[in-house]
């Protein structure tokens, strides 16, 4: 097989494989179970990452004393676990149990980032988790513009669930308004 041949196929390979990510992560965000989520403020200064908002959610920081489930487990960072969720006040979702398998009905797959005790002002069992649902990429001035409207409690995260738990960032609801972000 020639030189020229070889690069070729691994060429068309690889473009089949990007294509099937792109194709993939559409399929995800558009066929998922929409959920929203409140946000609450986050100071986001870090510009080696380039511009974004941190995204900050009542389901980014749990409080186990107000959870049911799996809460007397030993949770340690790094651990896979799922939140179970319901629709709260104004059709924004909110944790209410947490587990170590996926549980019947809605639930957002996550990991333990940190487990401990206590808190500002707080005492308890806590887990700060992440979903890869913690930063939204934007050009700096609209960075600079969303994040002053999340300060005001005027942005809501609107989320893609997938049936096994994988969350994907859809878009923004800003003022009530829906802001979906498009791939195509």
């Amino acid at each position: 097989m020639s030189l020229m041949l070889r690069l070729l196929v691994i060429a068309f390979a690889m473009s089949v494989f990007l294509t099937g990510m792109v194709i993939t992560h559409a399929s995800a965000r558009a066929g998922g179970t929409e959920i929203r989520l409140d946000m609450e403020p986050v100071d986001p200064r870090d510009l080696l990452l380039g511009h974004y908002v941190v995204l900050d959610t009542p389901l980014h920081r749990l409080w186990l004393d107000e959870l049911s489930g799996d809460t007397s487990h030993e949770w340690k960072s790094g651990d896979r676990l799922w939140v179970g969720l319901e629709a709260g006040e104004i059709g924004s979702f909110q944790p209410v149990s947490v587990h170590t398998r996926q549980p019947e009905g809605l639930s957002i797959q996550g990991r333990v980032f940190q487990a401990g005790s206590g808190g500002i002002g707080r005492s308890g069992r806590v887990m700060s988790v992440r979903y890869n649902l913690e930063r939204y990429f934007a050009s700096p001035e609209d960075a600079l513009a969303l994040e002053a409207l999340r300060e005001e409690s005027r942005l809501r995260l609107i989320v893609s669930m997938g049936p096994d738990g994988n969350a994907i960032i859809r878009g923004l609801e800003i003022d009530g308004e829906d802001h979906i972000d498009r791939l195509f």
